[in-house]
């Protein structure tokens, strides 16, 4: 089968595999697509991932095998999507609310990954974190399942607030689904971005109040807020990009005891002055991947059409585009790219 791979030259190429065997219990998926991750980006550019390494894990197939003990309820034909990592549900981790730190969660994965015309999915996959699709959804929709999962857990995480406000800081694909999901929680949600064409479309499809550039519109930002909200400030930040300069803006920018919801890495040596939380009482929160719980909640609210993902898959690419998909997602000109397979090359 054709995959995508990592390169010895740390480039991403097309590549041969042999098709993986049918697990015990588990099952064979013909790929139709998977989403490109801003984790796939990181371990492409930063060179993390080993080369040979097939990417991707938002993936949506078609069930073409099955092993005879397989879990029940599902048949050859159906349309799945799938998630990547399977905690254990039994360790210290999982029994603390803490899935995406279970050690197994964090060893499991794809065999062999999302970028390739077919992968294994193990028993526990389909238990756990496989979802069939319903009709009238399309397979990019469908791939968005776990990213939002990322985001209902980051959510979650930051506690829900009295006739809550949010500044969503990057309205990128994470930031602009988080916008709808404090929107259907009820939060007044405010969103900034460099990039014009983002802001406009937030504004467009009604994911914000307002939007504001950051360094053009800082003035109007603060006059917006103060006019808008009793206390002047946001009860929280969400920070789908993370530097010096956005934490600053949203230690600004939050009001004492509120909370700062960190979901990205930052660069490396980036620092917060304990005394600005202490003093303040700010929440710093950080999340990372989500639970069984939140792959659930995610599948529900795609399905349900709780959300509109549909605008914000801004590109869908075969395969062989795939070093083209990297370049467009990592210069910002795309907000989400769909890497459809096809059956040109089996």
């Amino acid at each position: 089968m054709l995959v995508a791979a990592i390169q010895d030259d740390y480039q991403i190429g097309l590549a041969q595999m042999p098709v993986p065997a049918l697990p015990p219990k588990g099952a064979l998926v013909k790929v139709i697509g998977c989403g490109l991750c801003g984790s796939d980006l990181d371990k492409f550019v930063n060179q993390k991932a080993n080369p040979g390494s097939v990417l991707g894990h938002e993936v949506v197939g078609i069930i073409e095998a099955l092993d005879d003990e397989h879990p029940s309820g599902w048949k050859l034909g159906d349309m799945i999507v799938t998630a990547h990592h399977v905690p254990c549900r039994k360790c210290h981790y999982c029994l603390n609310d803490s899935q995406s730190m279970c050690r197994q969660f964090k060893s499991t994965n794809l065999n062999p990954g999302g970028f390739s015309q077919y992968i294994a999915l193990t028993e526990d996959h389909l238990l756990h974190t496989a979802y069939k699709v319903p009709a009238g959804i399309t397979p990019a929709e469908a791939s968005c399942v776990e990213p939002l999962a990322c985001v209902l857990r980051a959510v979650q995480r930051g506690g829900p607030q009295v006739n809550g406000s949010v500044l969503i800081v990057g309205l990128g694909f994470i930031g602009l689904m988080a916008a709808q999901v404090y929107q259907n929680d009820g939060y007044a949600v405010y969103g900034v971005d460099l990039d014009t064409s983002r802001l406009e479309l937030a504004r467009s499809q009604a994911f914000v109040v307002d939007t504001f550039h950051p360094v053009n519109e800082r003035e109007r930002l603060d006059e917006v807020l103060k006019r808008h909200l009793s206390v002047g400030k946001v009860d929280t930040v969400f920070l789908s990009v993370v530097n010096p300069k956005t934490i600053e803006m949203a230690l600004a920018l939050v009001r004492d005891g509120g909370t700062l919801i960190g979901f990205a890495s930052g660069p490396e040596g980036t620092t917060v002055d304990p005394s600005r939380l202490y003093f303040r009482e700010i929440n710093l929160i950080t999340s990372y991947s989500p639970s069984l719980e939140d792959l659930k909640n995610a599948a529900h609210t795609i399905f349900n059409r709780k959300i509109n993902v549909a605008p914000l898959v801004s590109h869908s690419m075969p395969l062989p585009e795939i070093g083209n998909a990297f370049e467009l997602y990592r210069s910002g000109q795309a907000i989400k790219v769909f890497i459809r397979m096809g059956d040109s090359a089996l």
